[in-house]
């Protein structure tokens, strides 16, 4: 892979993170700064800002001895990264006044209007599919809890664009799209406990489609049963 424009060290830890997440680098799997500056054609210095950021995300850890080496990430990573964000986003919605309601309501249904278009248009909007998640927590007005979303948005980010390179079908986009409308609504509402319903049935849905989307894309076979 040649690294092209745009951000430099955003390109190097998306793919990074997708090597790691689709199993082309294994559990204990060195990384090496010098022959990834090589392979990749850019300098050292985005190499190690994207390792330092996936040794964040726990996807690598550094050893005492200096080296960096990949974290297993299977399915019940997953599952367990989404256990969490609905933990995350269902509180978020009880924290959030009629008044910051009110102030994001016109750029919560955008975000979904721009999801449809996009649906029409056949491609897969995930910056506005994410945005709208993230805003339902930054609407908490709670830092700690959009600091901790916000941590996670780069492995969710990684595993819709895998997912959606080997699994979209259209039924599917309609229904995601479809809960992201339904969520607005009941919280214009006043339907908070409906909103945290609909919220979590959409995201433990959306658990098992990247559990299943990533298995499609390395040939595995990993069971995505759900916990609960």
């Amino acid at each position: 892979m040649r690294i092209e424009k745009q951000s430099i060290s955003d390109q190097v830890l998306e793919h990074l993170r997708k090597k790691i997440i689709l199993h082309e680098w294994r559990e204990g799997d060195r990384l090496a700064e010098a022959q990834l500056s090589r392979e990749l054609e850019v300098s050292r210095g985005p190499i190690r800002e994207a390792i330092a950021k996936l040794e964040a995300e726990n996807l690598v850890e550094r050893h005492s001895n200096g080296r960096t080496v990949v974290k297993k990430f299977d399915t019940e990573d997953i599952i367990n990264l989404y256990d969490s964000r609905m933990l995350l986003e269902k509180h978020a919605l009880t924290q959030i006044d009629s008044s910051a309601l009110q102030d994001h309501l016109r750029l919560m249904r955008l975000y979904i209007d721009q999801m449809h278009e996009s649906f029409e248009a056949g491609v897969r909007d995930i910056d506005s599919d994410l945005a709208f998640h993230k805003l339902l927590v930054k609407m908490s007005k709670n830092q700690t809890l959009v600091q901790l979303w916000s941590s996670l948005e780069g492995i969710f980010r990684t595993l819709i664009d895998i997912t959606s390179e080997v699994s979209v079908s259209e039924s599917n986009q309609e229904k995601i799209i479809g809960y992201h409308k339904e969520v607005a609504d009941a919280l214009e509402a006043g339907e908070v406990e409906k909103a945290q319903g609909i919220l979590a049935h959409h995201l433990k849905e959306a658990s098992l489609y990247y559990c299943r989307g990533k298995n499609l894309h390395t040939g595995r076979d990993e069971d995505v049963t759900t916990k609960n």
